[in-house]
């Protein structure tokens, strides 16, 4: 007998946390015992460990998340004026699949691939409270947003809104100029990979319906119907804002479900640099052949004799950016914001990645601390270097 049971994580787990494979052995009470666990990626060979069995059980326990981690892309995400502005796949966009492979060591022979089986882990982040109770499962065949679905946009800007649909999807456009409604002629897709990355905005309405003239300048607001039969009908409403004497930002950033969506700063932004100079230090005055001179003299100005040389420095820029006061939900979604590893700058229609300074991040509720505009800092993540002496 060999390995008589191979465990591996069931369902749809994340790759951001423990992958745990559990195998048992009819042998591993022999001396010097130890399980060889193989992960697999495609014919692509990540890793090959030997475990010892624990004490009291004899199971070899082997945990994968490290490894498959490594293999996440996060490249894929390509900001375009598409309605369906990118599909990630499951071989390390949204997803990795991967095969573990478990055999056995022991007096002095390896015997390999007595056991195996497919996972798949998908790209999302555990919520801070019932860890291992999450299953991405509960996300099948919904949105892939925490945020209400009353949004902000204005002609040129991109919107982000991510869904999962093993199936055809029915998206209808009704806008309003003014109070007057005028409605689409609907048309279907289906995401490729199940997993869509919807552009919502303007734009991206306007290309999904093949009409450049759909949403336009006198729209006010238009609503976005997206509907499986029996599965999900969502109503989504996106407010046309007219720009005062702020110009807004928008923020494009993969959330905690793996996907990219929009958080709008529409307030004052307040741009600021910061300089980081080296110098060195060199005597104020020079030798000449009657005199010690401390300025040289051209025509009737004297120019002065400099003591410490900016050989070099380093440009940084930040804004500081404000959104109108969110409701309690949203500052809950816009903690995600916070946390995410990718965030783009939405600026003059180009994409500018940036980091979030803050690293603190407080769950205001209306009814401790009213209606209380979100301020945070980026920056933006393209210096730049001053002259070189």
């Amino acid at each position: 007998m060999a390995i008589s049971s191979l465990i591996n994580p069931s369902g749809k787990p994340s790759v951001q946390d423990n992958l745990w494979h559990i195998a048992t052995s009819d042998n591993s009470g022999q001396v010097d015992f130890k399980y060889v666990f193989d992960i697999f990626k495609g014919g692509e060979q990540l890793i090959r460990a030997k475990v010892f069995p624990t004490p009291d059980s004899g199971k070899g326990y082997f945990d994968a998340g490290p490894i498959v981690r490594n293999e996440m892309d996060y490249t894929w995400f390509t900001p375009n004026d598409s309605f369906i502005s990118a599909e990630p796949n499951l071989s390390g966009q949204i997803g990795q699949t991967y095969q573990i492979r478990v055999g056995e060591d022991f007096s002095g022979l390896t015997t390999l691939n007595l056991a195996s089986g497919n996972v798949t882990a998908y790209n999302f982040v555990p919520p801070v409270f019932k860890r291992r109770m999450f299953d991405f499962t509960a996300k099948d065949n919904r949105s892939l947003t925490d945020r209400f679905l009353t949004m902000d946009s204005n002609i040129g800007e991109d919107l982000y809104f991510p869904i999962h649909s093993s199936g055809v999807v029915t998206a209808t456009i009704t806008k309003y100029t003014g109070s007057t409604p005028t409605t689409s002629s609907p048309f279907t897709f289906t995401p490729a990979n199940q997993y869509g990355q919807l552009n919502i905005g303007p734009e991206g309405i306007n290309q999904g319906l093949d009409d450049p003239t759909f949403i336009t300048s006198t729209t006010t607001k238009y609503v976005v119907n997206l509907q499986r039969a029996s599965v999900f009908n969502y109503s989504i409403v996106v407010n046309i804002e007219c720009d005062g004497k702020f110009t807004p930002i928008p923020l494009h950033f993969m959330n905690a479900y793996g996907m990219f969506e929009t958080a709008r700063f529409q307030l004052v932004n307040r741009l600021s640099k910061q300089i980081q100079r080296k110098t060195f230090e060199k005597r104020d005055y020079e030798l000449g052949s009657s005199s010690v001179n401390y300025y040289n003299t051209y025509g009737s100005n004297n120019k002065y004799i400099e003591s410490k040389i900016n050989y070099g420095s380093e440009i940084n820029w930040q804004y500081k950016l404000t959104m109108y006061p969110p409701s309690d939900s949203d500052y809950q979604w816009l903690a995600q914001l916070i946390d995410s590893p990718l965030i783009y700058a939405e600026i003059d229609s180009e994409y500018y990645p940036v980091t979030i300074v803050e690293t603190n991040y407080e769950y205001s509720k209306h009814d401790f601390n009213g209606l209380k505009p979100l301020e945070l800092n980026i920056e933006l993540n393209q210096k730049r270097f001053g002259f070189k002496r």
